[in-house]
């Protein structure tokens, strides 16, 4: 079954674009494709992550709104792989991103580690859904950090 699973993963053009994303292996881009298809039934990566189960439940009562734990309405297989090549993006050498998205949680936010590692599994989704949809290959890059004005401020004021 494994062989097989290699074998189309080098014969797919999808599947060899969503193995240049940091982590994402033969048997996550086999799964990933097997379970979304090629994306043309969604519109957006928001919606993909809605569809997997990686969002979070809401809870409303009057004004008040709570976000819950995520729902995990969508296969579960699916959702346990790309939250190992979550792990796996996180802890590579060439992280980009991903990378510097969970250290900066985890280290001045206090965020816990299990928490962000799902966080950075929705975000793989999301980046695998674009790399289907578009065709092409992932470019790692930096990740920007927050973008509030507090942020901008600081760095504005840092380069002036």
């Amino acid at each position: 079954m494994k062989d097989k699973i290699q074998q189309a993963a080098k014969d797919d053009d999808d599947m060899q674009n969503l193995q240049s994303i940091p982590g994402v292996g033969p048997v996550v881009a086999y799964a990933f494709t097997a379970h979304i298809g090629d994306g043309s039934r969604f519109s957006t990566g928001a919606q993909v992550s809605n569809f997997i189960g990686f969002v979070p439940r809401l809870d409303y009562s009057g004004t008040i709104q709570h976000n819950g734990p995520i729902t995990k309405r969508g296969n579960g297989y699916v959702r346990g792989l790309l939250v190992q090549a979550a792990w796996t993006a996180v802890r590579a050498k060439t992280g980009g991103a991903l990378q510097e998205r969970y250290k900066y949680k985890t280290a001045g936010q206090g965020t816990s580690k299990k928490k962000t590692i799902v966080a950075i599994g929705r975000r793989l989704a999301e980046i695998m859904y674009a790399v289907l949809k578009n065709k092409t290959t992932y470019e790692v890059r930096r990740w920007n950090g927050v973008k509030d004005k507090t942020t901008i401020m600081v760095k504005h004021a840092l380069s002036g």
